[in-house]
This record gives C-alpha cells, sequence and structure tokens, in this order.
C-alpha cells in the first residue's frame, strides 16, 4: 500500500440511462462498482463510496457516505470524500469507469507529489473525476461551495494544479480506455463488447 485514500463517486440520476443505477450495472459479468473498487484496491488504505447508487450491498470494506449537502454535485461529493480520507491523498473517480488501470492511477498520485491537484488533460478535456486531490484542497472547495461556485473546475485556479499530459500516460493506456464513462446505452454497448475482448487489470481477489 502507498498511503493513498479513494473516493468514488456514486450519484447522481443517470438519466441518459433511463434512471438505470450505474453503479449496478454488469460489465463483463462484475458489477460496474466492484470492478471499480477492484482497480483501486492495490493502491488504496481506504476507500470511500460517495452518494446513493452504492446500494444496499457495497463491495467489502469500503465507507459509504452520502453527499454532505444533498444535490450538490461533483465538487460537494470530492469534498465529502475528501474530508473523511484519512491519507493526504484521495484517488478520485467516477463508479462508471469499467477500465480504470491501477498502474495509471497510481502514475497520477505520484505526478501530484508538491502539487494540490494533478488531473490528466485528455483529448483537450480535463479529466476531473480520474484525478488526484490533496486534503490541502479542502479549504479552497469549502470556500468555492459557500460562494455557490459549484462547477468543479472552477477552483483549480486558486490550487497548485499538476495538468497530466496525454505523453505522460500513454504508455500505460494507448486507446485512453481509462476514462471511459458509462453515461448512455451506446457507452453501455461498447464497454460491454470491449470488456470481453480484453483482460481486467487488477488482481483478481
Amino acid at each position: 500500500m502507498s498511503g493513498y485514500s479513494a473516493i468514488i463517486l456514486a450519484g447522481g440520476r443517470a438519466t441518459r440511462l433511463g434512471g438505470m443505477n450505474k453503479a449496478q450495472i454488469e460489465i463483463g459479468g462484475v458489477r460496474l462498482l466492484d470492478r471499480v473498487v477492484g482497480a483501486l484496491r492495490p493502491l488504496a488504505e481506504q476507500i470511500i463510496v460517495v452518494g446513493h447508487l452504492a446500494g444496499d450491498n457495497p463491495p467489502p470494506g469500503v465507507e459509504v457516505l452520502p453527499d454532505a449537502l444533498e444535490g450538490g454535485g461533483t465538487l460537494v461529493a470530492i469534498f465529502t470524500g475528501l474530508k473523511a480520507a484519512r491519507n493526504e491523498v484521495a484517488l478520485v473517480v467516477g463508479c462508471d469507469m469499467p477500465f480504470l488501470s491501477t498502474p495509471l492511477l497510481e502514475r497520477i498520485g505520484i505526478l501530484s507529489r508538491g502539487y494540490d491537484l494533478a488531473v490528466p488533460v485528455v483529448r483537450g478535456y480535463l479529466e476531473a473525476l480520474h484525478a488526484a486531490y490533496r486534503r490541502s484542497c479542502l479549504p479552497v472547495m469549502e470556500d468555492a461551495i459557500r460562494r455557490r461556485q459549484m462547477k468543479i473546475i472552477d477552483f483549480y485556479p486558486a490550487v497548485r494544479l499538476r495538468k497530466v499530459v496525454e505523453a505522460e500516460i500513454r504508455d500505460l493506456d494507448p486507446e485512453f480506455l481509462s476514462f471511459l464513462n458509462v453515461n448512455t446505452p451506446q457507452d453501455l454497448e461498447r464497454a460491454r463488447f470491449l470488456a470481453g475482448t480484453r483482460q481486467t487489470q487488477f488482481p483478481e481477489e
């Protein structure tokens, strides 16, 4: 173990999936939430799931928390998890990312050293839900919430941000499948197809 906490965001209404509970959807015969937890277990001493989608049967050994402010969105969810984190660095991911890479998450954690936040930039987009957040972000996040600046990247200019460019992660994930989210029926169909053609990147329990 390398002293990380992990925060899995499991909120939202999944309207584009007809209101399905994304965390409980099976891909490759494994629940999405279990796949995400499996990728994080080799790295994280503590795994926190924030949000109602964890359901009544969360994976063993995880802590399940409600959002500190109901309906507060992504920023509040990360803030909730980070406040509960026992370690200085928390790896933050969504519950709907079936192809997370443990080595890639570890690299992002390492690249956060000397910064408050390390975030990959893939195809020009900041991947705020596949990032390493330090507890030093908490005061700035709390201030943003107080001022109702609820967009997750709005507080970034006020912290030491390490942008992780594609060249720094391509060797571990050349297709950038780690950043695939299951948001639509088409995403789900693609993820299930891919799950049948590739092996998981985390050790079996």
